[in-house]
């Protein structure tokens, strides 16, 4: 009975021993990092962040085993809150949020995604050897603000710095580094319009005894818009690429097929509204953009283009342009 009796008491002891055991921050390697928003898509709804944590790299940080329980890291962001957890950028429809990590360490305090200080606690044991050697992550997630996202790309985020805290009196009591600059070296991914563009134009057909030189049966063509453009770039360009490549690029006119069953001789020529040449094969700025939504392209036209009546031989008449978009 006195021999059982001291082997739980033994055990008991052992145990309240080991629970005490914990760890201090040693030391942490200075670097300033920039802000990388690749991979990382706006999301479609005001309040809805992009889902994946990213960080722009790492902080090197020395763990150091001890009998304190106390060390925790609290983030300073200088940086407007704008909402739940979420600081401004450059852009008034884009906030970030943040959330403290350190590879291989469990956080004890619940509050690592929770502003103004994104606290990380050092509540229990993070190594089971003297010094453990890992990295402080400051991940960031971007957040919708906005249903209309203005123009101008993310020049800038909120700059933070890291204050680690030792205040079971092993260590340094205060450790604080830089951890991000203002600046963005990668904008988030874009998300391409729409084209709401006709799959087809067809033209009147032309009989030989009216054709002459220059551009015949003259056709309106349908609307083009663009839909759901995104926001948080400069600009938006548009070409109309020519796919068979181009007759006389300055007159706006286009080859055509050629073949068995095709015409010769005749061309498409692609008009301004005001019956000018069109610019294809060159991109043009979309007039009037003003941040996430949709748009109409200017109003435009087709119709056959002769150069040269003698060498007109009938047939069908074929072209094809494709609208390319760019962003910026």
């Amino acid at each position: 009975m006195n021999k059982k009796l001291l082997l739980l008491l033994m055990l008991v002891a052992i145990q309240a021993i080991q629970s005490a055991r914990a760890d201090y921050f040693a030391s942490i390697v200075p670097q300033t990092l920039s802000y990388t928003f690749k991979n990382l898509v706006i999301p479609e709804n005001v309040g809805q962040s992009n889902g994946a944590w990213k960080d722009g790299g790492s902080l090197l940080i020395q763990i150091q085993s001890s009998e304190g329980r106390g060390s925790y890291i609290d983030l300073n962001v200088a940086g407007t809150l704008v909402g739940d957890n979420t600081y401004a950028t450059s852009n008034p429809g884009i906030g970030i949020k943040y959330k403290t990590t350190i590879s291989s360490v469990t956080d004890t305090g619940g509050q690592t995604e929770t502003a103004p200080n994104f606290r990380f606690v050092m509540g229990n044991d993070a190594t089971s050897s003297d010094v453990l050697r890992t990295y402080l992550h400051v991940q960031y997630q971007i957040v919708r603000l906005l249903d209309k996202i203005p123009p101008g790309q993310i020049t800038y985020a909120p700059e933070v710095s890291a204050t680690l805290y030792n205040p079971d009196g092993e260590g340094d009591s205060v450790i604080t580094t830089s951890v991000y600059s203002t600046s963005v070296s990668v904008q988030p991914t874009i998300t391409a319009c729409g084209i709401d563009a006709p799959a087809e134009i067809k033209l009147s057909p032309l009989y030989g005894n009216n054709v002459q030189s220059g551009p015949l049966n003259v056709s309106p063509a349908q609307t083009i818009k663009l839909t759901n453009c995104p926001g948080a770039i400069n600009g938006i360009k548009y070409n109309f690429a020519a796919v068979y490549g181009t007759h006389l690029a300055s007159k706006g006119v286009l080859n055509t097929v050629t073949g068995d069953g095709y015409a010769e001789g005749v061309y498409i020529q692609v008009q301004n509204a005001d019956g000018t040449a069109h610019r294809v094969n060159g991109a043009i700025a979309v007039s009037g953009y003003n941040g996430s939504g949709d748009y109409t392209l200017p109003d435009f036209k087709v119709a056959y283009y002769v150069d040269d009546v003698n060498s007109v031989r009938p047939g069908n008449v074929k072209s094809a342009i494709e609208i390319k978009l760019s962003y910026n």
